[in-house]
């Protein structure tokens, strides 16, 4: 009997940390909002706690800070607390669940005793040997293998050690050659270039470039997502290619993504560049980021966090649609995922792990997106719970 209102409690608390999470991210309908009131009008506590976390200047202050915490960690240390303390005990919790819930999506830690992702062992495999190559400019292929550190390759240009691709800092004999380095589903690696440039490729991206930099620039061209800390040479301008997009810049730190068929944009972390889409031109700051839409090119503010935590291993999704979270899943786990219709407006917000298998991500998505995920064949389809 205590056992079942326990659990009569925890899913009570999970219903109204949802609920303020929609009505915080305008994604909360009449019926909810209702419910969500009746909540509020319990207690002064309840009204004082979801003023906070309406503050725009306070939901500014905390974001970055709650973009650094790792989700399972935190469920991990507050789990026996909720099932050790007393109910009264839970609201000097709260805040700091609501905090979560606003910055990050976790709502996976006010629950206990789910069911497990409906998954198939055949979709839990590991991401292990995803082939990097290295395309020289006479044809010839290297494979890096990103997971065996062990892995050495001298060359006149370059040396790797599995993970990383380091280029020579002093000019080579002759013209310079142009390689192509491959990066696959599942995939990450970095590269310095010979200028001191280093480069993050992200999963299903190609980066061109030469062995050696010489001329007016320092031109590369990109198809897929990496991150750049360029070094600085005023008399050598650096320059990022896309299909649509270009970008110059002198020295700093940014991001492009610039996948097929997908929105192409560039986002800043420091310094300037400038982007260029056919007669138009613009000048990013810190904070900002150029995005191609149909209307052309425009900018706007972001959080950076969101488009560069990749290159920690992690994946940050603010107010984020389904169907460009699956997009990034896809990409890391090399499977299918399929969000049906009824679920294509939902959004997530969240900061997580890059696991070794897709299963525990689907499996917190699904608590924090009220969600199920399904299978069929090979396919992992997603739809309301």
């Amino acid at each position: 009997m205590k056992l079942e209102k326990e659990k009569m409690k925890l899913a009570e608390r999970k219903k109204i940390a949802h609920l303020m999470f929609l009505s915080l991210f305008d994604l909360i309908d009449e019926e909810k909002r209702s419910e969500l009131n009746k909540w509020l009008k319990k207690r002064k506590e309840n009204q004082t706690l979801f003023q906070h976390l309406e503050d725009p200047a306070y939901q500014s202050q905390h974001f970055s800070r709650y973009t650094q915490f790792n989700a399972i960690e935190g469920w991990e240390k507050v789990e026996p607390r909720l099932k050790s303390k007393s109910n009264n005990r839970f609201y000097r919790l709260l805040p700091y669940a609501a905090i979560l819930i606003l910055c990050i999506g976790i709502i996976t830690f006010l629950r206990t005793n789910s069911p497990q992702t409906n998954i198939p062992v055949s979709l839990h495999k590991n991401i292990s040997n995803p082939t990097v190559r290295l395309v020289m400019e006479d044809g010839n292929t290297l494979e890096l293998n990103t997971t065996d550190s062990s892995q050495r390759l001298e060359h006149e240009d370059f040396k790797s050690d599995g993970k990383q691709l380091v280029y020579k800092h002093t000019e080579s004999s002759g013209s310079p050659r142009f390689h192509l380095l491959q990066v696959p589903r599942g995939g990450e690696y970095a590269l310095v270039l010979a200028d001191g440039t280093r480069v993050w490729l992200n999963a299903e991206t190609e980066l061109s470039y030469p062995s050696y930099f010489s001329g007016k620039d320092r031109r590369v061209k990109l198809k897929g997502e990496a991150y750049f800390e360029v070094t600085a040479d005023t008399s050598m301008p650096f320059i990022v290619e896309t299909k649509h997009l270009q970008i110059n810049v002198l020295g700093t730190s940014f991001n492009i993504s610039a996948y097929p068929d997908e929105s192409h944009h560039a986002t800043l972390a420091k310094g300037k560049i400038k982007a260029i889409y056919e007669e138009k031109q613009v000048i990013l700051s810190p904070g900002e980021q150029a995005l191609l839409t149909d209307s052309g090119m425009i900018v706007h503010a972001v959080d950076i966090a969101t488009y560069t935590s990749w290159k920690e291993r992690r994946f940050v999704f603010k107010n984020k649609p389904l169907q460009e979270v699956a997009r990034d899943l896809e990409r890391w786990y090399n499977v299918r995922l399929t969000i049906r219709q009824d679920a294509q407006p939902i959004r997530l917000t969240a900061n997580l792990p890059k696991y070794e298998n897709i299963e525990k991500i689907l499996h917190i998505i699904e608590n924090i997106a009220r969600v199920k995920c399904e299978t069929n064949d090979q396919e992992i389809i997603i739809k309301p719970e």
